[in-house]
C-alpha cells in the first residue's frame, strides 16, 4: 500500500509541475525549438531522469530585447553572450531559465532553429562572365580584386592551386576552424588563422580528411586559374576568408571539441544538482552557429575595409511552425552598402510536400512516404480555426483515425498527443506517436504530427501511403518532409515543386539563388561519359540544356515573397577537390579514378584534382564570384541593388513565364550585361553594346588589341566614364593600342556581322 501510495503521488506532483510549469511560460515568445527544450527539460527534471537521460543545459540561441543595452536581462540570469547585432543577442540560455525569460517584459522573442545542412567549364561562357576576363590571354576590367570572397561552409583544403596567386601566395586570408579544441579563435571557439604560415602549416580545415564541399564551393567563387588557366573561378583575384560552420552530422570528436570550447565560454552555473550534466550534453547548439561563422567573415572586411560578399551554400527546409522572424532581423542588419549574403536555394523542387485546404472546404487526397528513409515521418500544418484529421492507410482491413485539432497540447506544455489504432492485434498497430502544437506571432496556432506507419513486412505492402482527409471552416496549410513524406510518389520525381525553397536562403536580404543546366554530361577522367540516363536516379535532372534544373528549389517563401532572385550554372559544375582526403576518395579499387573525377594534375610534388558536382551548392558561389566583380566596380552595392540589376540584365531562359516569377527569380544571371548596368556605360555612351561579340575572340598582347575572326571592323575605346579616346578602323584584327595609358577601357566593335558586333572591356597593363 505503500508504494502504491508514493507512485500516486509522484504522478500527483508530476502533473502539478506539468500545469504549474505552464501557466508560468509564456511559450507565445518562443520558435518550436526553444519551446521543445524547455518542455524535455521540464519532463526530465521533474521526473528526476536527468542523469540517465541527460539534456542540454543550455540552448544557443537568438534573443531579443526591447533595448540594446538590457544586456542584464540576460547575464542575471545565467546567459552567455557571444555577440549581438542591435537588440538581437546570440547567447547560451539556460534551460531553467528559459521560462522566466519569456516573463521579462524586455525580452521580446527567444529564436533557435536546428542547424543547417549541405546542398549537395562552361560555367564562364553560360553565365557570361568571360567577357569580363579571359583568363592570361586578356587580363580584364574585373576579378574581384580588393573583394572580401566568404565562405562558410565544411571541408577546406587550403593547399589546392585553386588558392594560391601567380606569386605562389596563398589567397586564403583567415580561417576560422570550430573543431580544434584549442579555446582561442573567433568568440573563443577553436582556432583563428590569421597569416600566410599558419595556414599553409594547417593545410586544411579540421574535417579536411572526410569534407571536401567548402574546397569545391570556394573554387567557384574565388579559384586561381589552373592547368594553364583550362579552369579557375569567377572572382579569381578576390581575397578569400573562411569560416567552418557546424551542420548536422558532424564528426562526434570534432563536435565534442568545439562543445567544449563553447561550454569553457559558459560562465554561469546552477546549483541546481538535478541540471548537473556531462560537458558532452551542456549546450544544443542550433543555426545561431551559421550567424557567428558568416559574422566572422563580415567583421574581417570591416576590419580591412573591404566590401564582402558571403557564399552560404546550405540551408533547411522551412516548415509550418518555423519562426525565423530574429533570423531575418539579423540578415537585414548584416547586410547592406558593400555587405551581401549569397544563399543556395535548395536542391528537393521535385519534391511534392505542400497542399492547402482551403476555407470551408474538404481535402481529400493522399500522403506518400519514402518507406527508405523513415517509417516515422512529421508533418507540419498551419490554421486559424479548429479541424480534424482523419487518416486511412492503404493497408487491407485497416480502420482510419480520426483526430480533432483541439486535442493537441501545447508544445513547451509537458505533454504530447498520442493515439494508435490496431489493424488486428495489439502487435500490429499503426499511429500518432508525437503531436503538439504551437501558438505562432500572428494568432494561428501551428501543428507538428508524427505518424507511426503500419508495419510493411507484416501487412504485405511495399509502397506506404494514406489516405489523407482534412475538415472544417478554415484554411489549413500542410507540408511533409523532403526525405519522408510528400503528395505524390517519390518515384515520380515532379519538376519544380512550390514551397521548396529553403532557409536562409528564403529571408528578405539573402540573394537566392536556383541551379540552371548548361552541361547535361560530361566525359570524365577515365574517359567514360556520363548523361542523364546513366547518372544516380536522385540527381540527374529532368529538364533541358538552358533551363532551369528539375531539382532546384521553388518558391514562394511561407509568407508569400518569392524566390529565388536569380539563377546560375548549378549543374555538372567542374571545381577544385580536397586532396587531403584518403586516397580512395580519387582512385576504386581498379586503379580507376572516380567517375566524378575530371582532371589531375601535378603542384609541386603533389597530385591535385578536379572534381564535377552538381547542386544549389554549386550555383550559389557563382553569384558569389560575380557579386564579388560587381563590388569591385562599386563597393557600395546593397542587396536591394543587385536585385534591381537582376531585374534589368538578367536573361529569360523560359519566354512562357513572366519575371520575377518563384523558379527562376529574375531569370538567368548575365554578369557581363549586370556589370555594365552598375557602371552606367550603357547610358553614358549612345550606341554601345550591352553584349560581347559571340562570334570573335579577343585578346590583348601588350598593347595591341587582337580581334580573332574579324578582319574588318570599326573600334571606339572609351574610359570608363564615357570619354572617347580611339576610334580606328582595322583591315587585319589588329589596333594599335600604345598612345593609351594603364586603366580599364571600354571597347565598342561594329561590324557588317551582327555576330561579331558588340563590346567588351578591357584592361592595359602597366
Amino acid at each position: 500500500m505503500k508504494t502504491r501510495t508514493s507512485i500516486l503521488l509522484f504522478f500527483i506532483v508530476t502533473i502539478f509541475c506539468f500545469s504549474s510549469f505552464a501557466q508560468n511560460a509564456n511559450l507565445s515568445k518562443m520558435s518550436f525549438m526553444v519551446a521543445d527544450k524547455l518542455e524535455s527539460a521540464s519532463r526530465a527534471k521533474s521526473l528526476n531522469q536527468s542523469s540517465q537521460n541527460p539534456t542540454s543545459q543550455y540552448i544557443l540561441a537568438l534573443v531579443k530585447l526591447q533595448d540594446e543595452s538590457q544586456t542584464e536581462t540576460l547575464t542575471s540570469r545565467g546567459c552567455t553572450i557571444f555577440d549581438n547585432i542591435g537588440k538581437i543577442f546570440i547567447a547560451a540560455l539556460p534551460v531553467s531559465a528559459l521560462a522566466e525569460l519569456s516573463l521579462d517584459e524586455r525580452v521580446v522573442r527567444m529564436e533557435a532553429n536546428p542547424p543547417m545542412e549541405l546542398h549537395l567549364d562552361s560555367l564562364h561562357k553560360t553565365d557570361n562572365t568571360q567577357p569580363i576576363y579571359q583568363g592570361i590571354d586578356l587580363p580584364q576590367a574585373y576579378t574581384g580584386k580588393g573583394v572580401v570572397v566568404g565562405i562558410a561552409d565544411v571541408g577546406f583544403d587550403f593547399t589546392h592551386p585553386m588558392f594560391y596567386d601567380q606569386d605562389g601566395h596563398n589567397r586564403i586570408k583567415q580561417v576560422w576552424d570550430i573543431y580544434t579544441g584549442m579555446g582561442t579563435g573567433y568568440k573563443n571557439i577553436g582556432s583563428l588563422l590569421t597569416t600566410e604560415d599558419e595556414i599553409n602549416l594547417k593545410k586544411g580545415s579540421s574535417d579536411s580528411q572526410s569534407e571536401y564541399h567548402g574546397t569545391h564551393v570556394s573554387g567557384i567563387a574565388a579559384g586561381s586559374p589552373v592547368m594553364n588557366g583550362k579552369y579557375h573561378g569567377v572572382a579569381y583575384e578576390a581575397d578569400i576568408v573562411l569560416s567552418m560552420m557546424y551542420l548536422e552530422g558532424a564528426a562526434e570528436e570534432s563536435y565534442q571539441k568545439m562543445i567544449t570550447d563553447i561550454n569553457n565560454s559558459i560562465k554561469a552555473e546552477t546549483a541546481d544538482p538535478i541540471w548537473q550534466q556531462a560537458l558532452k550534453n551542456n549546450i544544443t547548439i542550433t543555426d545561431a552557429m551559421s550567424v557567428l561563422a558568416i559574422k566572422h567573415i563580415m567583421d574581417y572586411a570591416a576590419a580591412h575595409g573591404q566590401p564582402c560578399v558571403v557564399n552560404c551554400s546550405f540551408g533547411r527546409q522551412m516548415r509550418l511552425y518555423d519562426d525565423y522572424t530574429l533570423m531575418n532581423e539579423l540578415f537585414t542588419e548584416l547586410t547592406g552598402p558593400g555587405r551581401i549574403i549569397v544563399c543556395s536555394a535548395g536542391n528537393y523542387g521535385d519534391t511534392d510536400i505542400y497542399r492547402v485546404k482551403q476555407q470551408d472546404e474538404t481535402l481529400d487526397t493522399k500522403l506518400w512516404f519514402w518507406a527508405v528513409k523513415s517509417m516515422t515521418p512529421s508533418i507540419t500544418m498551419r490554421a486559424d480555426k479548429p479541424f480534424t484529421l482523419t487518416l486511412q492507410p492503404d493497408v487491407a482491413n485497416c480502420p482510419s483515425i480520426t483526430v480533432s485539432s483541439e486535442d493537441f497540447p501545447l508544445k513547451g506544455s509537458g505533454e504530447n498527443y498520442e493515439k494508435y489504432i490496431d489493424i488486428n492485434s495489439a502487435e500490429n498497430q499503426y499511429g500518432i506517436s508525437k503531436g503538439n502544437r504551437i501558438l505562432m506571432p500572428d494568432g494561428d496556432y501551428a501543428y507538428n504530427l508524427t505518424i507511426v506507419l503500419p508495419d510493411r513486412q507484416l501487412n504485405r505492402y511495399s509502397t506506404p501511403s494514406v489516405g489523407f482527409r482534412l475538415e472544417g471552416e478554415g484554411a489549413v496549410q500542410i507540408m511533409g518532409e523532403f526525405t519522408k513524406a510528400g503528395f505524390t510518389q517519390f518515384s515520380t520525381r515532379p519538376v519544380s515543386c512550390p514551397y521548396t525553397i529553403q532557409t536562409p536562403s528564403l529571408l528578405d536580404d539573402a540573394i537566392s539563388v536556383g541551379a540552371m543546366s548548361y552541361r547535361q554530361e560530361y566525359t570524365n577522367l577515365n574517359r567514360l561519359t556520363h548523361t542523364p540516363d546513366n547518372l544516380r536516379e536522385d540527381s540527374y535532372n529532368r529538364n533541358s540544356y538552358n533551363q532551369i534544373v528539375s531539382w532546384s528549389a521553388v518558391g514562394p517563401t511561407l509568407s508569400g515573397i518569392a524566390k529565388p532572385d536569380i539563377a546560375a550554372s548549378g549543374y555538372n559544375v567542374i571545381s577544385a577537390y580536397n586532396s587531403l582526403m584518403d586516397q580512395d576518395k580519387y582512385t576504386q579499387q581498379d586503379g580507376t579514378y572516380h567517375k566524378r573525377i575530371m582532371d589531375t594534375f601535378k603542384y609541386g610534388d603533389k597530385d591535385y584534382y578536379m572534381l564535377v558536382e552538381s547542386g544549389t551548392s554549386m550555383s550559389a558561389p557563382v553569384i558569389t564570384g560575380t557579386i564579388a566583380l560587381w563590388l569591385q566596380a562599386d563597393p557600395t552595392l546593397t542587396p536591394a541593388r543587385i536585385k534591381e540589376v537582376f531585374s534589368r540584365t538578367a536573361t529569360h531562359p523560359d519566354a512562357t513565364l513572366t519575371y520575377p516569377n518563384n523558379i527562376y527569380g529574375n531569370g538567368a544571371i548575365d554578369a557581363y550585361k549586370g556589370l555594365y548596368d552598375i557602371l552606367g556605360i550603357a547610358d553614358k555612351i549612345e550606341g554601345f553594346s550591352s553584349h560581347q561579340p559571340e562570334g570573335a575572340s579577343i585578346s590583348l598582347s601588350s598593347k595591341t588589341l587582337i580581334l580573332g575572326g574579324i578582319s574588318e571592323a570599326t573600334v571606339k575605346i572609351y574610359t570608363i566614364s564615357g570619354t572617347l579616346v580611339q576610334t580606328t578602323t582595322t583591315t587585319d584584327g589588329t589596333i594599335d593600342l600604345s598612345s593609351l595609358s594603364a586603366g580599364v577601357y571600354a571597347v565598342q566593335i561594329n561590324t557588317a556581322d551582327p555576330s561579331t558586333t558588340g563590346s567588351t572591356l578591357i584592361r592595359i597593363p602597366l
